[in-house]
């Protein structure tokens, strides 16, 4: 195929990615908001909404467009956008955080959180080393977090503390400020839920097929366009949550749900990708993406369990490491198709 041949298709598909990108940021950002209103007119504790619920809405967009892909049998995309996500995560999002402003954490707290992400992590590792994860795998990840986010839910609920319910309530005015008047209502909400919803799944599926059609024109792996252009995409609600938070002083909770932002990458979403279809792992990706995973995430264990913060200094280091590794997916991708 030429150049010239290549280039109305190349076109499309970058259009399709783009628009349907830009309609799942907004369609993810309204989402968060619905779900957290939903929550708080049904009565949930402050702190359960803003620890736990706030982690698991942003992370929407990852969902759908994992399930796409799965279901689409392009499990390659579904892996880039899981791992990019993580890394995504970890590395621009907290390294942005805390740029804007020092993050100072209680270990505590974010135990449980900390050491879950790093032991699902090195799960997933494990699993892959046959380069396939299963549906039976598949399943073991997604009961894995399942069970992590019920006790959260649960412990959360049990023992609030002061601070956490005052930082929840911080979270909450970070996710829900602004929008029309009716939206704020009862009724309203649930339509804006059922509204962006729509738009989430809607828009996955140009994400999906863009992606594939754009990595196909180019020459790479859909793996690169997830771990990249997608994970980027898919984790902007997380972003715009965390520096809220870390404008409003309200450190634990902007870690907390980034890293269980990553619980759920790790376990429900990348598992239900798998039980819809089998997961393939490419051999680079079991070289490069996953160690480079795991290195980001025992280094903030070692610096927030140590130093219980995270600094300007940090979060630049972070942010380097995030254009280091993003240069080297898209070099490594250059030469060929992987």
């Amino acid at each position: 195929m030429t150049p010239l041949a290549a280039s109305p298709a190349l076109t499309t598909d970058f259009l399709l990615l783009l628009v349907g990108l830009g309609i799942l940021i907004k369609g993810g950002g309204l989402f968060v908001t619905a779900a957290v209103r939903i929550a708080r007119f049904l009565q949930m504790p402050n702190v359960v909404i803003g620890s736990t619920l706030v982690s698991l809405a942003t992370t929407m967009p990852e969902f759908v467009v994992a399930v796409m892909a799965g279901a689409r049998g392009t499990s390659s995309l579904a892996v880039g956008n899981t791992l990019g996500s993580c890394v995504c995560n970890i590395a621009l999002i907290l390294g942005l955080s805390a740029t804007i402003r020092r993050i100072d954490i209680h270990p505590d707290a974010l135990r449980t959180a900390l050491f879950t992400m790093a032991a699902l992590g090195v799960t997933l590792l494990i699993m892959t080393l046959d380069l396939v994860l299963s549906r039976w795998e598949g399943v073991i990840l997604i009961m894995a977090g399942a069970g992590y986010f019920a006790f959260d839910f649960i412990d959360a609920a049990r023992r609030p503390r002061v601070q956490e319910v005052a930082e929840a309530k911080a979270v909450q005015q970070t996710v829900t400020k602004g929008g029309l008047e009716w939206f704020q209502s009862r009724a309203g909400t649930v339509v804006q839920f059922t509204l962006a919803a729509g738009l989430v799944v809607v828009a996955s599926r140009f994400v999906v097929e863009g992606a594939v059609g754009l990595a196909g024109a180019i020459g790479v792996s859909p793996l690169v366009v997830g771990l990249t252009v997608v994970a980027v995409g898919t984790s902007l609600p997380e972003l715009v949550t965390a520096i809220g938070s870390a404008r409003r002083g309200v450190s634990d909770l902007a870690v907390g749900n980034i890293i269980g932002a990553n619980i759920a990458n790790l376990s429900l979403i990348i598992g239900a990708a798998a039980v819809l279809t089998p997961v393939t792992i490419s051999r680079g990706t079991q070289l490069f993406d996953f160690p480079a995973l795991l290195v980001l995430m025992g280094l903030l264990v070692w610096t927030l369990w140590t130093q219980h913060r995270l600094v300007r200094r940090e979060g630049i280091i972070l942010l380097v490491a995030y254009v280091a590794y993003i240069t080297t997916v898209v070099v490594i991708a250059l030469p060929g198709k992987q």
